[in-house]
């Protein structure tokens, strides 16, 4: 088992950094349980870190860090069901579905994080009949602070630790529900943010998958409207694409041409209303893509970036008067915000720390792209105050800057959540001053 002393780890954004004690990477479920053991005689505090996709400090620790990088091979796959240890990357996970003609329902977008820290923030991905990837979570298999195994199901404390921001101990493995690999149709344009406003819920409601992504300072917003198609359909594609050569070779040059304007901005930020219009106009051309549920639902994402992103309920149309109301902040401010404002939408679901906690829910995502700075970006504190105004319900993998107390008004299970993590690890062993500070 690899062991380093004083390890000085920085997340992927490079916001966030530590110099742990003791840095671990267990092979083995004895070799985590070990770990665990030993932290609990030196009551030392344990987190795990991922990828680093998180953008908030829940992976942070001064004294012990675990990487699950050496632990992240497949158990078993059966006709509908995959199992693996919480180590595994989403991409390897994928490619494991593909290869058996399997996916799951829906994806987060990026497929960079690892199973166990994407299933612990609440990942989810686009669509009113869809929910987290935690809601598809069969069994999980977790080392308590104790290092005893708990065995959870959906008989047992599934809403609780579905989404558990690592607080009930170390993911070892998990069990997803899937369903046979599927294809789909995504039909992609521009429209105007007002229009964008009026139509948005009946996209929504009539399309399985659906996002947009408004580009700022634009007044335009890109749309993304996905249905299911027959792998008939799906083999036909080179016909019944409208997808040009030099649209996919522009897709290809995007990041690399785009990263360089972004880090400019920061010294110049008048120019980011000229690089949102720039990029939409020379990247974000309407087209119709057909791939199966992985190539259309999911894409890589090289650039660096810091990301806030907040829920609010569909039902009584805060979601609609948030959105305005941070556009209308934005324009009649000296701040600029890079493309693109990620707008997505999942159904509600049981998970107690979900933001779509029984509610329907449309999210709002914004990013400062190649931002590696810890203080909160002054565009990105705006985000905060609008949102709060609504009893907005954060990400708890992105930036945010809610209380305790506001916390526990718009998560209506947070104190059962709090009472059930002291039970399972009443010496907070799993705890770092970022979750102190609200559980």
């Amino acid at each position: 088992m690899v062991n380093k002393k004083n390890f000085n780890w920085t997340n992927w954004a490079g916001n966030h950094s530590c110099i742990a004690e003791n840095y671990f990477e267990p092979e083995t479920e004895a070799q985590i349980i070990e770990v665990v053991q030993m932290a609990g005689r030196e009551r030392k505090k344990i987190r795990v870190v991922g990828s680093g996709h998180s953008f908030s400090p829940i992976a942070i620790s001064n004294e012990i860090l675990v990487s699950l990088k050496n632990y992240r091979k497949l158990i078993s796959v059966g006709k509908d069901s995959v199992r693996c240890q919480g180590g595994m990357y989403l991409h390897e996970l994928y490619s494991v579905l593909k290869e058996n003609k399997l996916s799951l329902p829906n994806f987060g977008v990026i497929n960079k994080q690892t199973v166990a820290g994407a299933l612990a923030t609440g990942t989810h991905g686009s669509g009113l009949k869809h929910r987290s990837l935690s809601a598809e979570i069969e069994h999980l298999r977790i080392i308590t602070a104790t290092g005893e195994v708990l065995e959870i199901n959906r008989d047992t404390l599934w809403d609780a630790a579905s989404i558990s921001l690592g607080m009930f101990g170390i993911i070892a493995e998990v069990t997803f529900r899937c369903e046979p690999l599927f294809y789909l149709r995504s039909e992609e344009s521009v429209i105007e943010f007002d229009e964008f406003i009026e139509y948005m819920d009946d996209y929504a409601r009539r399309y399985e998958y659906f996002k947009a992504w408004w580009f700022p300072h634009t007044n335009k917003v890109y749309l993304f409207k996905a249905e299911r198609i027959n792998e008939e359909e799906y083999n036909e594609k080179d016909k019944l694409e409208k997808f040009s050569y030099e649209q996919k070779m522009r897709d290809l040059e995007i990041d690399a041409l785009t990263a360089p304007m972004f880090i400019k901005s920061h010294d110049d930020p008048s120019l980011i209303s000229a690089i949102n219009k720039y990029c939409l106009n020379y990247f974000f051309t309407p087209r119709t893509r057909i791939g199966n549920s992985f190539e259309i639902l999911v894409h890589d994402e090289t650039v660096p970036m810091v990301v806030s992103e907040y829920g609010l309920p569909v039902l009584n149309n805060n979601h609609k008067k948030a959105l305005k109301e941070f556009r209308d902040t934005l324009e009649h401010s000296e701040q600029k915000i890079h493309f693109p404002v990620d707008l997505r939408y999942t159904g509600a679901e049981s998970s107690w720390l979900s933001p779509a906690y029984n509610q329907e829910t449309f999210y709002i995502g914004m990013c400062v792209r190649e931002y590696r700075e810890k203080e909160v970006h002054p565009s990105m504190q705006l985000f905060f105050d609008v949102m709060k105004k609504y009893d907005a319900r954060p990400n708890w993998g992105k930036l945010s800057d809610l209380s305790k107390t506001v916390l526990e008004k718009i998560y209506p299970r947070m104190n059962d959540f709090r009472e059930l993590r002291k039970n399972i690890d009443p010496d907070g062993l799993f705890l770092n001053e970022f979750i102190k500070n609200v559980f």
